[in-house]
């Protein structure tokens, strides 16, 4: 079909295939025809008329100085066949077709060779396509063609090899079918098949054509014989079979207790966008961090959220504006940072909101309503780490790291850490940024990361014990401290003793004033302490007390009246 002088040269991933293109030979600028890249800057003006712009990304026919057509999209109007055409070059080959639809989406140009192209053709269906069409040419009577052919085939595809187990066919499609049957069926498609006996049952070894890139599994032919044998005559039957009991993943599990757990407290779950604008609360850091969308429709879906409580205070200020002012909200969704790699991070994180009264009022509650506080934001949160019996969850002033979470009250708020590693955060939203919301009362939120509580949750796991039938015996502690050691600090000095036989303890009462000096107050502590075999003495619990005393005075610089 083309003659001795063409040359193919400077060849580019080319899979040869159809289907065909026709180019005038005389409008060519030099007898020697290239497939290659674009380079930077090139243009052609295809069949169309338009002239459009190519990028290194596109593969290009050229002669010895521009292209002349999109390779498997459209050919360039220079080289049109017309009818002062004499010469002919016919092209056929087979294109990848991810880089076919690229190229047709940069361009668009949807034809019907991109259409094919990108469906994948037969790429050892070139040299037959070309020969077809030369003959269908010379029938005519008007061309003559050419011996030979410049063939460029650097890496010839095979024909895909598939097992087809007779057995599992008959498990699929619901029905026996002889091996002989489901050969025939292959073969009429043009596979080429030959039957293996083994203990399991016959097993079809096929070789699957080129021209069919949508068989890749077993399955596949499979449904190949289910078709041609004919769907209508498979019988229909129920399926048969043991199934397993069904039931949620731990993940699912997990957050279903959590949801419970404080749908239980008093708070309404609810669920926002994971799309929102810029916080009106954020910091360098939470910007660097955001995970803005491309192309966003507005500003108010520019970004993956990286916390869960912007959204929330959305819904506390519309709600507010609607005149619902006692609101008690939580959400369990997922938050996105930036990560190490392109991918972002993905967590899941809890988030509560609270503000203004607690329970509804009623002629038979007392007069005085409950308000929210930052005592029932963390007794709500030390409420849910009960519940998931996370017993080592300690509360910290935010300190030296106020800054960093400005949206929180700095003196009335309180980092949480398990095991030194914090996972959140309660207390008051900062004055600045409530005055932005139409809510009248103060609003108090918390948000905890889940992954390192479910982490904290598996390794500690559910204890059990056996309740004592004897009697338990209660003892008061008063230490005088510093107006600046926070509770938290209590409470792990009062772990680190690890007293025998202590059950719980708790604060009952905080003091200020006279006769106690400025910045101190004192702290009264109740410990209940059980022996499981025994009943203890007054001994063993005076020496447990006095190891309490001197590991606050230690610790805490604690001293005692």
């Amino acid at each position: 079909p083309i003659n001795n002088v063409v040359d193919v040269t400077n060849y580019v991933m080319l899979e040869l295939g159809q289907p065909l293109h026709a180019y005038d030979f005389d409008k060519l600028s030099e007898r020697r025809i290239v497939v290659r890249k674009a380079k930077p800057g090139e243009t052609i003006k295809t069949l169309d008329g338009v002239e459009r712009e190519l990028t290194p990304s596109m593969l290009v026919i050229a002669d010895g100085e521009k292209p002349v057509s999109v390779a498997g999209v459209m050919g360039g109007g220079e080289s049109e066949v017309s009818n002062s055409t004499t010469s002919l070059l016919i092209e056929s080959a087979h294109f990848n077709p991810l880089s076919v639809r690229r190229t047709s989406r940069a361009l668009g140009l949807r034809t019907e060779a991109s259409y094919r192209f990108e469906r994948m053709v037969d790429p050892n269906g070139v040299r037959r396509a070309v020969d077809r069409v030369c003959q269908l040419l010379q029938q005519m009577g008007q061309p003559e063609a050419v011996k030979g052919v410049v063939d460029a085939y650097p890496t010839p595809i095979s024909p895909l090899s598939l097992s087809l187990r007779i057995k599992r066919c008959d498990e699929l499609l619901g029905m026996e079918i002889s091996s002989h049957m489901a050969a025939d069926a292959l073969r009429a498609l043009q596979f080429e098949v030959l039957t293996e006996e083994s203990p399991e049952g016959d097993v079809l070894k096929t070789l699957v054509p080129t021209f069919r890139a949508d068989i890749a599994l077993e399955e596949d032919l499979i449904e190949e014989v289910g078709r041609i044998y004919g769907y209508e005559n498979i019988p229909e039957r129920l399926p048969l079979g043991v199934t397993t009991q069904g039931g949620d993943s731990p993940l699912g599990e997990f957050l279903r207790k959590i949801r419970n757990e404080l749908a239980a407290t008093g708070l309404q779950e609810v669920v926002t966008h994971s799309l929102t604008p810029i916080p009106y609360f954020t910091n360098e850091a939470e910007l660097e961090g955001r995970i803005s969308v491309r192309n966003a429709l507005s500003a108010e879906i520019s970004g993956l959220r990286g916390s869960l409580l912007p959204t929330l205070l959305d819904v506390a200020s519309q709600n507010a504006t609607r005149g619902a002012q006692d609101l008690s909200l939580f959400e369990v969704g997922s938050v996105w940072r930036k990560g190490e790699t392109e991918r972002p991070d993905e967590t899941l994180a809890v988030a509560g909101l609270m503000t203004g009264q607690l329970e509804e009022a009623g002629w038979s509650k007392e007069q005085k309503p409950l308000i929210a506080d930052f005592a029932a934001a963390r007794g709500t949160v030390e409420n849910l780490l009960s519940a998931l019996h996370v017993a080592n969850a300690v509360f910290e002033p935010l300190g030296n790291r106020a800054e960093f979470y400005s949206q929180f009250h700095p003196g009335r708020s309180a980092l949480i850490a398990i095991s030194g590693e914090l996972i959140g955060i309660v207390g008051e939203a900062h004055p600045r940024f409530a005055s932005k919301m139409d809510v009248k009362e103060r609003v108090y939120l918390f948000e905890i990361a889940l992954k390192p509580l479910q982490t904290a949750l598996a390794t500690d796991g559910t204890k059990f014990q056996a309740l004592s039938r004897f009697q338990a015996v209660s003892r008061d502690l008063a230490p005088r401290v510093g107006e600046r050691v926070p509770f938290s600090s209590i409470a792990s000095a009062v772990r680190e003793a690890n007293p025998e036989f202590l059950e719980s303890f708790k604060l009952t009462d905080v003091y200020r004033g006279s006769p106690l000096p400025e910045n101190v107050k004192s702290l009264t502590l109740s410990f209940t302490f059980r022996s499981p075999d025994r009943t203890l003495n007054e001994t063993e619990i005076g020496k447990t007390m006095e190891s309490l005393r001197e590991k606050l005075k230690m610790a805490c610089q604690a001293t005692f009246a």
